[in-house]
Order: structure tokens, then sequence, then C-alpha cells
């Protein structure tokens, strides 16, 4: 009688003990984090010799306010980039403008007032005053907090990867130049050249860095397309990890193509003719999200460089405020059927 009274409360107990299934486990989505970078560009800083005439003071050189009616539009960015032509060796190097350029390293003073973050000196003139020229120049840049890359003072300083972060995005930048007029290279650091190591540099700073910029000092004087040797360098140079790639060279503005912007044209100079007068300022957006970053547009700001013959006030507007100098409707015209980007007024 007892073993049937335990085995129906045994029963009883079983029927009104709770279900013990296990609930099912709640995972909670993580949103990913999503952040952006912007990146602005502008082209050559080639100082001929009024234009650091025209910058000269009683106590030195001030190009400051060359850049003022611009430097809103250069600055408003998480990382600014300009094309430094020419060596900012000094005055100790004799300075001088066509052929064989040196300018007052003041220039870096108002580039940096500016906005400008770095800037690639890598060029067709990085030799004009030679490995000393060279080392002087970088010199002043450091003093300055420049950055500056492709042209180097040591191989401990090439060595150094010129990495910059904002927004939590980490980029690369990488310069380079086609070659430096026939001036000997004497050191490899002093500058560096688009050849066949390009391709494995830019793949081992591209696995340092979420975004590669590579600058590339290239193509045809005053073509305003861009040729088949930017074509592959750029197409190779996007194949080894590069997500941006910026040309240099042709003083003209050249087309775009996505990430790849040909020919910047130049930004303040002392040419003459009209086309050379007009560039511009680009703008390229990157996105991350969680680890995966991409180019997500760009757009372009034109400018016009006042000087000679016109003037020898040497500043730089917006192309849609140099009405006085240059047929603005003909200009935009154009570079919005040539350039193949976003054409805009004002950035």
């Amino acid at each position: 009688m007892r073993r049937i009274w335990a085995l129906a409360l045994t029963l009883l107990l079983a029927g009104c003990t709770p279900d013990t299934q296990e609930e099912p486990e709640v995972v909670e989505e993580v949103e990913e984090a999503v952040s952006t970078v912007t990146i602005r560009s502008v082209g050559d800083i080639l100082v001929h010799s009024d234009v650091y005439t025209t910058a000269r003071t009683d106590t030195g050189f001030d190009f400051t306010r060359m850049f003022d009616p611009v430097r809103q539009y250069m600055a408003d960015a998480d990382i600014t980039t300009a094309n430094m032509e020419v060596p900012v060796a000094g005055e100790a190097f004799g300075l001088s403008g066509y052929p064989q350029f040196n300018s007052p390293p003041e220039i870096i003073d108002a580039l940096k007032n500016s906005g400008v973050d770095i800037v690639n000196n890598a060029t067709n003139h990085s030799m004009d005053r030679g490995g000393e020229g060279v080392i002087a120049s970088t010199g002043h840049m450091r003093d300055r907090g420049m950055l500056y890359a492709g042209s180097f003072s040591s191989a401990a300083d090439a060595a150094t990867p010129r990495i910059i972060e904002a927004n939590g995005i980490t980029v690369g930048f990488l310069g380079s130049t086609y070659g430096t007029n026939g001036l000997p290279v004497e050191e490899e650091h002093f500058a560096s050249l688009i050849d066949d190591n390009l391709t494995d540099r830019i793949t081992t700073l591209d696995s340092e860095v979420d975004v590669t910029v590579v600058m590339l000092h290239m193509g045809d004087e005053y073509a305003p397309l861009q040729n088949e040797f930017q074509e592959e360098t750029a197409a190779a140079a996007l194949e080894a990890g590069a997500d941006l790639v910026l040309g240099g060279h042709p003083h003209v503005v050249e087309p775009f193509d996505g990430p790849v912007w040909y020919s910047h044209g130049n930004f303040l100079h002392g040419q003459l003719e009209e086309p050379t007068k007009i560039g511009g300022i680009g703008e390229f957006t990157f996105t991350k999200r969680g680890d995966e970053v991409s180019f997500t547009g760009a757009r372009f700001m034109p400018t016009y460089t006042v000087g000679p013959p016109i003037s020898y006030d040497h500043h730089v507007l917006p192309l849609v405020e140099a009405g006085d100098y240059v047929d603005v409707q003909k200009w935009m015209t154009d570079l919005r059927e040539r350039l193949n980007v976003e054409v805009v007024d004002y950035l």
C-alpha cells in the first residue's frame, strides 16, 4: 500500500512540476559601427619667381593671402593634400623659378594655414637642388609640421609610413614620380620613382591602413585627357591595393574615373596660358562599416588662379567668382562635359 501511495505521489508531483525546458537563447544584434572620412586634394603648387616675388615682405615671405578666397574649401575636410611641385630648400640654395625651381619654405606655412595636412613631393623637380636640397627641403617641412610623401631625407625617413587617422579610419599615403627631368637621383630615397617596386610598396602600406592613397606625378603636360601610361599605372595601383589615386604633372585638369583623378591641374603658379589657370579642389569620401571600407563618392570644385599676364596679384579664386578674368560659363560647361565627376560651384 505504501508503495502504491508513493508512486501516486510521485506521479502527482511530476504533473505539477513546471516545464523545465530551456528557453531559446536571445541573441542581441550588434549594430555595425559606421564612420566616414573626407579627403580633399589640390593640385600643383608651382612657385614661379613672380609668385615668390609677390609674396616677399620686409621680413621674409608670406603666401597666406594668396589662398584666402579658397581657404575654407581647402580646410573643411578630415584630410587635405596638395602636390608640392618644387623644393622648398630656401634662400641658402638660391631661389629660382623655371626651369629648375627652389621656393621659400614659407609656402609651407601658407598651405598649413589653409588646412593642408600632407603633400606629395615626388615630382620631376624633386632633384632641382640635388640631394642636399632634398634634405633641406624636407627639413623645412618637418619644422613646420607638414607631412610629405615621395621624396625623403634618408632611408629611415622613407621607411616611415605616412599614416593619418581620422574618425577612426587610418589613411596611408605614398608618392611617386615618373622621373626627375634627367637629373640624377643620388640616393634612392631622394625621389620615389614609378617603377616595378611601386605595387609592392602599395601592397605593404595597404596591409597597415584602411584607406591607401597613392599620389602619382605623371602624364603629358597640357593634355586635357590622360594617356595610356596613366591609365595602366592607375589600374596597377588599384590592383595592388590603392583606394584612391591622385595625379599631377600635366598642369591642366584631366578626368576622374571613380577613385582615380588623372590630373588636378595647377593650383598656385605663374604660368600664362588660360587652361593652366583652371584648377580645383577634389573631394573624396570613404565609408567604413565594421571592417569594410568603401569609396562612396567624389565631387570637384573648380578654381581659377589670378596671375600674369592679367595681374601679378597672385591668388586663387573659386572659378564661379572669376568672371573678371575668364569666361566662367565656358569653362564650367567644359569641365562638366569632360571630367566624369559631379562639378559644383562650392564644396
